[in-house]
């Protein structure tokens, strides 16, 4: 049935559940449902809830002398898109909430097809508006803002390849600390420790992100594709990072692909990070024991399969998942932590409507 022949349809429904966990005894689950469907001829809808529970007793906690923690968080977004000859709009709006935390963002898109459909021009404006509260404490009342925007350039080769390229930059103002997280003054640099004073984390309010990403992808054989991503992340913080990830695809039999997945992620620490704080002024004022801010490298390995298997006499197909990875981490300068091991385990399951 082609699309002229309805108005209205679902076309695609899916159901996901990711978990994860790592030695340093942190747990995630994170189930997500999907559907999109088609208004008429150019209009597209789709909706999403994403769901993540997350337990810890990580370093972070057990260095702040607090007992283990429990969170859950849920998220709702919504999008929809409209198709002219050679331009494609796009927006959707995202809510998130949990116990001390409140997120409203949303984006705006326009693709344009380019030299004859062989290149897209994608273009994006995003933003949130956060509110930070504290458990516990009805009197805490912090915000947060961010504004980007995204372009990226997708340009086909040939029948057997194609290159994309892509920058990205935001803006975020407002309150960017860990209401829960303390720093040590002294001693060993934690707060379990007998360091003299514990004060609480304290970031800039403001920060600018820029990230710059190149991926390529080419068939090497009939069933056979490789593809390859490097990104390259600076912010005003001070932080730099590198990212590469090669990949390689394997069709199995008429409805399998079977994915090998490789990445190394490297980056350094902020300006105003340090291991051990002497003093209460910290550096510039600001002081930290964000982890994500010092200076560490990672090695991740993984493989995917994904098959489809139509039903007979239906445009309908079948399609179902399984990811597994494993991931290493190595800090550079976090007193005491070395190492973390991190497994995931993705699954999906969906319906597509064709």
């Amino acid at each position: 049935m082609s699309c002229s022949s309805f108005a209205g349809r679902l076309t695609e429904t899916s159901a996901a559940t990711y978990v994860r966990t790592d030695s340093d005894r942190t747990t995630v689950i994170a189930p997500r449902v999907h559907v999109a469907g088609q208004l008429d001829e150019r209009v597209t809808l789709e909706a999403t809830y994403t769901m993540d529970a997350w337990t810890g007793a990580s370093i972070d906690v057990r260095t702040a002398a607090t007992e283990a923690i429990y969170e859950e968080r849920h998220e709702l977004s919504a999008g929809a898109g409209y198709e002219l000859t050679d331009v494609a709009l796009s927006g959707s709006y995202r809510y998130s909430t949990e116990e001390d935390y409140e997120s409203h963002g949303g984006v705006l898109g326009a693709s344009f097809d380019l030299a004859g459909n062989d290149a897209t021009l994608a273009v994006n404006a995003f933003g949130s508006i956060d509110a930070v509260g504290r458990a516990g404490d009805p009197t805490f009342d912090e915000s947060q803002g961010s504004l980007g925007g995204r372009v990226t350039l997708t340009q086909v080769l040939s029948r057997a390849g194609l290159v994309q390229l892509a920058w990205e930059t935001a803006r975020i103002d407002g309150f960017q600390s860990s209401v829960y997280r303390f720093v040590a003054l002294g001693g060993d640099g934690t707060c379990a420790s007998e360091a003299p004073f514990c004060i609480p984390e304290r970031a800039p309010d403001e920060r600018y992100r820029s990230a710059g990403m190149l991926r390529a992808r080419h068939a090497l054989l009939e069933r056979v594709s490789a593809g390859v991503q490097y990104r390259l992340y600076l912010d005003s913080w001070g932080l730099a990072s590198h990212t590469i990830e090669p990949d390689l695809a394997v069709q199995i039999g008429e409805r399998g692909v079977l994915t090998l997945r490789y990445r190394y992620y490297t980056q350094g620490e902020a300006d105003f990070y340090r291991p051990r704080y002497l003093d209460a002024f910290g550096v510039d004022g600001f002081a930290t024991r964000d982890r994500k801010l010092s200076a560490f490298y990672a090695h991740m390995a993984g493989v995917s399969y994904v098959h489809e298997a139509p039903f007979d006499g239906t445009d309908t197909v079948l399609s179902l998942g399984a990811r597994a990875a494993i991931t290493q981490l190595r800090y550079l300068a976090f007193v005491g932590l070395t190492e973390v091991t991190a497994h995931e385990i993705t699954t999906t399951a969906g319906l597509e409507f064709r």
